[in-house]
């Protein structure tokens, strides 16, 4: 039970600046898998058509969703529960607290 406190008062701590908790590192723009040992591959060979690698934003950010088939939405039940989420990312390290 205390995890699951720990991880709604974080959520309440950032649920209205949600995207400011991105550190913008860009690894959600490229092609992930996982490998045999369940760890995240990433392709960086392979980045999302909109993501621009030199200022590591999105280019049609606002509107990500609607242009990008593969971008999926960041949410709280994504970032708990997406093994595709790298585990650097700031919101895995944030929300996923069993893995600190």
């Amino acid at each position: 039970m205390k995890t699951l406190r720990r991880i709604w008062a974080e959520y309440i701590k950032w649920r209205n600046c949600w995207d400011e908790l991105c550190k913008r590192c860009g690894k959600c723009c490229y092609q992930r898998s996982l490998s045999d040992s369940r760890d995240v591959v990433i392709d960086y060979y392979s980045p999302c058509e909109n993501y621009d690698e030199k200022t590591c934003l999105c280019l049609v950010f606002e509107e990500r969703f609607k242009k990008c088939n593969h971008c999926g939405s960041v949410n709280l039940f994504n970032v708990l529960f997406n093994p595709l989420l790298p585990p650097e990312c700031a919101y895995a390290q944030t929300f996923r607290v069993w893995k600190k």
